[in-house]
């Protein structure tokens, strides 16, 4: 049996009937390989010029054979080839092209090193009409180009190697007769007609290219605020990673390119020491809420009921001074601080009686996110206008379905489509190897190119269990804080620590905050053994664990158990 290459093809053209032929020329003897859609590519005098063979025979000892393949209808007219539908053949024909794709490969094999073998090898070229029998190809007068002992008909499907044969016993002008050892043969393969090679990307080439596809993504997902426009108030909602904060950045920004003032309210200090930071702008205001109250008040201490007081003076006296109202991260503007959300409802109205006919007020929020919270505020709820965001511009597919995995509302979200990525990994181990495990982990991100590195805690940053090996909010040389401090906030490695039983059973939102977080990696640890990986099993499933609770449990994370003892 003769040696397929590509063993498994490229889909046929339907109609070509390709894969009947290259099912018959899997009857070769094996001293043959076939090579099936051959392209050669070069460029001449500045001219790129590309050309496909449909078979190659090479023969250690009879030599090489390109052969075209034309099914169907085929007409001669005027001097040209053309398609039974009229078409006309861009390659000037079947005998032409073969010929030309015969001298290509001859010059292509003299140009390499191998060139002495161009004299020790025949070249033949031929055409196979499978639709036709013999006696209907013997009946054609063939134009001068063609000559009916090298073309096939439909009898070589059945006996393909004794039709083949026949071609390789034409002699050619040069007298040229296949002489070539073994090693020869088959270098010519590796080196030229198929060679083999790997391409090993730096490290951190992986990472660059995500952030390049997160990029292009965010910038499509921002192209939503252009379908806005016209809307003074929205709410938009989108899980972890759909780009809610950059999206409200950008709408900020624009406004401010248009020379009008912006207010900025997020709930998280950390994301609005990063957004003034990274995004300094005299027009915009990044505050938090209790921040814009202090500063509205002129008081050290936030004082809700005197804000209120003078944001309904705005509103009566359309004297509000920002154009527009952003706020981010709004589900955490919720019931456990109902001020803050009565707030909300006041700015609204002040800023859209302002003068401005453009003004507007823009919630971004996540449903799923609610950590300060246990519903959503009224004011999201009942907005006219209401947008959802479907797109992950932040984190792989493997890492959102594990950010998830603990909701109960799981089965019924949809995960995030994007860049599939590598499954996150939960790292069991004892207290005692907590510190070697953990510094195992950041040195295997950073081999990987990963220096972007956090560690978020599930606990608080007091009671974790390397808070004694922290100094100023750093382990080593990443960053160090509870999840909580980070929401908003990404970076390309999240290492997560002090998973413990009650994330699973109590704080599963707390869990889905912080491993949304990470852009690219994803890492849990856990000092629990078998008998609490059992427990917790049972208790969130409310039946008796399997016989390999820890294996169970990353299962339920979507997640690679690996076991340190």
């Amino acid at each position: 049996m003769a040696v397929m290459i590509p063993e498994i093809p490229n889909p046929f053209q339907v109609g070509s009937l390709e894969d009947v032929i290259f099912e018959a020329l899997k009857g070769l003897p094996d001293s043959c390989m076939v090579f099936h859609s051959f392209r050669l590519t070069d460029v001449k005098d500045g001219v790129l010029n590309e050309s496909e063979t449909d078979f190659i025979i090479f023969d250690r000892k009879r030599g090489i054979l390109c052969m075209e393949a034309k099914a169907g209808a085929v007409s001669f007219r005027d001097g040209r080839w053309m398609y039974g539908n009229g078409m006309l053949m861009r390659s000037g024909g079947p005998f032409r092209q073969a010929a030309a794709n015969k001298w290509k490969l001859m010059e292509l094999i003299g140009n390499s090193r191998l060139g002495f073998l161009t004299e020790r090898i025949k070249f033949l070229h031929g055409v196979w009409f499978p639709s036709l029998s013999s006696e209907r190809i013997d009946e054609i007068v063939m134009p001068p180009e063609a000559d009916r002992r090298i073309v096939l008909g439909n009898e070589a499907l059945s006996d393909a190697w004794t039709c083949i044969e026949r071609l390789f016993s034409l002699d050619v002008p040069a007298g040229i007769v296949t002489d070539i050892s073994d090693g020869e043969f088959h270098t010519v393969v590796r080196e030229i007609l198929c060679p083999k090679f790997n391409i090993f990307p730096p490290p951190g080439f992986d990472v660059d290219l995500k952030h390049a596809v997160f990029h292009r993504m965010l910038d499509e997902q921002s192209g939503i605020l252009n379908f806005l426009t016209e809307q003074r108030s929205a709410v938009i909602n989108g899980a972890a990673g759909t780009g809610k904060t950059m999206i409200a950045v950008e709408k900020a920004v624009r406004h401010a390119a248009d020379g009008e003032r912006v207010l900025f309210l997020c709930y998280n200090s950390e994301l609005k020491k990063f957004l003034a930071l990274h995004y300094e702008n005299p027009l915009i205001d990044f505050m938090t809420l209790d921040g814009y109250v202090c500063r509205l008040c002129g008081v050290s201490v936030s004082d809700y009921s005197r804000a209120e007081r003078k944001l309904k003076d705005f509103a009566a006296f359309d004297s509000f001074p920002y154009d527009h109202v952003i706020v981010d991260e709004g589900q955490d503007f919720g019931r456990n601080a109902v001020e803050n959300a009565r707030l909300l409802q006041l700015l609204h109205d002040a800023v859209l009686a302002a003068p401005n006919s453009k003004s507007s007020c823009y919630v971004f929020y996540d449903r799923l996110q609610a950590v300060q919270s246990d519903r959503i505020p009224g004011f999201l709820r009942n907005a006219e206008c209401r947008l959802t965001l479907h797109k992950n511009c932040r984190n792989t597919e493997n890492i959102c379905r594990t950010a998830m995995s603990l909701l109960q509302e799981y089965g019924r979200v949809e995960v995030l489509r994007g860049i599939a990525g590598k499954i996150p990994c939960i790292h069991f181990c004892s207290e005692e190897t907590y510190f070697n495990v953990l510094d195992d982990v950041i040195g295997g991100l950073r081999r990987d190119g990963i220096y972007d590195i956090v560690i978020l805690t599930l606990s608080t940053e007091m009671d974790s269990i390397i808070s004694r090996a922290v100094r100023n909010g750093v382990y080593g040389e990443c960053r160090f804080m509870s999840c909580r401090k980070f929401k908003g906030l990404e970076a390309d490695a999240v290492i997560l620590v002090d998973f413990k039983e009650r994330i699973v059973t109590d704080d599963a939102m707390l869990f889905y905050v912080g491993a949304s977080r990470a852009r690219i990696r994803l890492e849990i640890m856990t000092a629990m053994d078998n008998e609490s990986c059992r427990n917790t099993l049972e208790r969130a499933k409310g039946e008796g664990a399997g016989h390999r609770p820890m294996r169970d449990l990353a299962s339920m994370l979507k997640c690679t158990a690996l076991v340190h003892h």
